[in-house]
């Protein structure tokens, strides 16, 4: 059941460890949400000053342990360059929404696909009453579309003008039924 008690999970693979954030990570996402356009990808942090991600810090280690929701680091050989979390959309039949952000440094080194499938694998093998999981991407983002499809998620809709930006999001939804375990 999703609902129960849990510690958010440390995973590892190789060079990747997708884990708790700490309040020593601030200075390490300063750093990634200064290299991306603000307006674009700083709505999850509500901004990109020191004390906005000091909040969000804050704000998720102590969410900790009270699911269905968990926001989780992603280090890149013992570095953190992102992070990736998942939250509960829908009770019956269980469904989570996941979404990631990583430093444009740490793009085309395979970081994507590593911490996808750790998390996926974590997922439905740590909650036997999920049946879907969705994500939410920039509609221009070709290869989030292909990460995506690599691992069985299914184009489901586009939702315009989905920020206040204007930006249109694609919507992708994976069943466990239509799961692909691949290696990453």
């Amino acid at each position: 059941m999703i609902n129960e008690a849990w510690l958010p999970p440390t995973l590892r693979a190789g060079r990747i460890a997708v884990r708790p954030f700490t309040v020593d990570d601030v200075d390490a996402m300063y750093a990634y949400a200064l290299s991306m356009p603000g307006e674009r990808y700083a709505s999850w942090l509500g901004g990109t000053s020191p004390s906005h991600v000091a909040r969000y810090i804050t704000d998720t280690v102590a969410r900790y342990g009270r699911p269905p929701r968990a926001d989780l680091g992603v280090a890149l050989d013992g570095q953190l360059v992102g992070g990736i979390g998942w939250r509960q959309v829908w009770g019956a039949p269980a469904e989570l929404e996941a979404g990631w952000v990583l430093h444009p440094q740490a793009a085309g080194q395979g970081v994507a696909r590593e911490m996808v499938h750790l998390v996926l694998d974590h997922l439905f093998a740590r909650f036997d009453t999920l049946n879907r999981v969705e994500v939410r991407l920039r509609a221009d983002d070709r290869a989030g579309v292909h990460l995506l499809e690599s691992f069985g998620f299914v184009l489901e809709g586009t939702l315009r003008h989905a920020t206040p930006e204007g930006d249109n999001r694609l919507l992708f939804g994976l069943l466990r039924s239509e799961r692909k375990v691949s290696a990453p």
